[in-house]
């Protein structure tokens, strides 16, 4: 479905803009943003309270309601702090109905870069909470230190995925003015996601591909019993860096699409970037094996809809 050479360009390219940015948002210097005009005095001290605040009403939602089913699927500080920032980030962005004066399409990268502390620590908090869940449920006799390493390091890829759903509800919802079609939309997109994710967590880490195969590779080299940990970890190793790939891709396109979307969502209020993005993330090559077949069924149709000669 997707080409991970090319998500990788996409996350490349994406984080590379992203980082200077992420400086000038967070650096001592407030003259060079106008972050206190959205967030207040001390912007920077407002942004750590506002995420506090977020993933708390997170954690109560969560507590309110610990067997809903729905909680396996929805991490509950990953929306609330999407919801906040949302509301800060379009409410300093229009007055009224219109653009507020001064916003310029310049201002999108301090702007946007501001919810790089929000991330960090939703994905702290989702990583630490992962490993208190580990670590209740493992038995007495833990695992190796392989298993153990890759056990962390497909936590710290799910910590990575909240924080890219995150992003992404950030966006849409700043760059939608009604929310619920919004919501609607972005929900619908993120299921087909989830649907993918849980596809591609099925054939590497429960199913297995690239551990059997190893496995099966230093077998046939070495001519000995290969223990099972090297393959169960070599299938933690393998997802983790694929889907980090892909959760990367979605933070880096959505950070282009919106860049290259910030003069029109001022003009108009309103852009539909969630299926720009998702179309980013195509296979160049795939999109070009669709538009050529679309156009010979066109040419098809055409020539059935001409009137035969005598």
């Amino acid at each position: 479905m997707y080409n991970i050479k090319h998500l990788f360009g996409i996350a490349r390219d994406g984080l590379a803009d992203m980082g200077p940015a992420v400086r000038q948002a967070f650096n001592a210097d407030p003259d060079d943003d106008r972050l206190d005009q959205v967030y207040g005095a001390s912007p920077r001290a407002r942004i750590i309270g506002l995420s506090l605040l977020g993933i708390l009403l997170g954690e109560l939602l969560t507590r309110f309601g610990p067997d809903l089913p729905v909680n396996r699927y929805i991490h509950w500080p990953a929306v609330a702090l999407a919801l906040i920032f949302a509301l800060v980030l379009r409410r300093y962005l229009f007055a009224g109905e219109g653009a507020r004066d001064g916003v310029q399409e310049q201002d999108f990268p301090w702007l946007a870069a501001s919810l790089a502390a929000p991330l960090a620590l939703l994905m702290l908090e989702f990583l630490v909470s992962q490993i208190v869940g580990e670590v209740s449920a493992i038995p007495g006799d833990t695992p190796g230190d392989g298993l153990l390493l890759g056990r962390f390091l497909v936590m710290l890829t799910h910590a990575l995925g909240v924080a890219a759903a995150m992003t992404i509800a950030v966006a849409a919802l700043c760059f939608s003015k009604n929310w619920a079609r919004g919501l609607l939309d972005l929900a619908k997109r993120l299921l087909v996601f989830r649907i993918m994710v849980f596809v591609t967590t099925l054939i590497l880490l429960k199913i297995g591909i690239v551990g059997p195969i190893i496995s099966g590779v230093l077998h046939g080299l070495f001519k000995f019993r290969i223990p099972e940990w090297v393959g169960e970890f070599a299938d933690q190793v393998s997802y983790a860096g694929i889907m980090s790939v892909i959760y990367l891709a979605v933070i880096g396109a959505t950070w282009t699409v919106c860049r290259r979307s910030f003069g029109e969502l001022l003009a108009s209020g309103e852009v539909d970037i969630l299926q720009t993005i998702e179309g980013m993330a195509e296979d160049p090559k795939q999109k070009q094996k669709k538009a050529e077949k679309k156009k010979r069924k066109a040419e098809k149709k055409a020539l059935k809809a001409m009137p035969k000669s005598d």
